[in-house]
């Protein structure tokens, strides 16, 4: 059993657990790779957008995961790459899979996360919802403090891109707060662990 990634709960406060799973991502020639993955909704932005438009969906997400490697290997540069590569391509996946559309990563950098460098991956997307679609933005970060890899990201909506209904998009408008929403996700990033 994997043991959870670690996030603190003062910067959990407005987020509600919406998942908590184990699953073996890589099983192949006496190697595997199992991943704990908690992920996180904003239930207090869902209502209050709901309220605003009657619009009910999950508008910001936060998910942290712990890597375990079988037999585990020293941790070196080429390997901290395979997993940053890895886990890119697949948090671009679960972007697509949670309904997002042109996907595109768009700048990869380093972030301070406790003692390490972590490796940051942003993207750009959009979202189609109810005659709206939403410019997003993602970000993804990976370390390694312990031997066990971390991966931590969410998204976060930073616009109204077009709309059937001025209303409706006025409405997100005021719902929304990019630079709150992405100030928030890098306070988790940094708080996971």
């Amino acid at each position: 059993m994997v043991d959870p990634p670690s996030v603190s709960d003062d910067l959990l406060a407005d987020w509600r657990r919406a998942d908590d799973t184990t699953e073996t991502l890589f099983s192949a020639a006496g190697v595997s790779v199992t991943a704990r993955l908690l992920f996180y909704e904003d239930d207090h932005l869902r209502a209050r957008v709901r309220e605003r438009t009657g619009i009910d969906r999950s508008w910001r997400f936060f998910l942290a995961a712990r890597l375990e490697l079988a037999p585990q290997p020293p941790v070196t540069g080429p390997l901290r790459g395979l997993v940053a590569a890895q886990a890119s391509r697949g948090f671009a996946e679960r972007l697509e899979d949670r309904g997002f559309d042109a996907v595109d990563r768009v700048e990869r950098r380093t972030l301070r996360i406790g003692d390490e460098e972590a490796r940051l991956f942003g993207y750009d997307a959009r979202c189609h919802v109810d005659g709206v679609t939403l410019s997003v933005d993602g970000w993804l970060a990976t370390w390694a403090p312990d031997c066990a890899f971390r991966l931590a990201g969410g998204a976060y909506p930073t616009g109204v891109a077009d709309a059937d209904d001025e209303e409706t998009a006025d409405a997100l408008r005021d719902c929304f707060d990019p630079s709150t929403f992405r100030a928030d996700l890098f306070a988790l990033l940094r708080g996971s662990s």
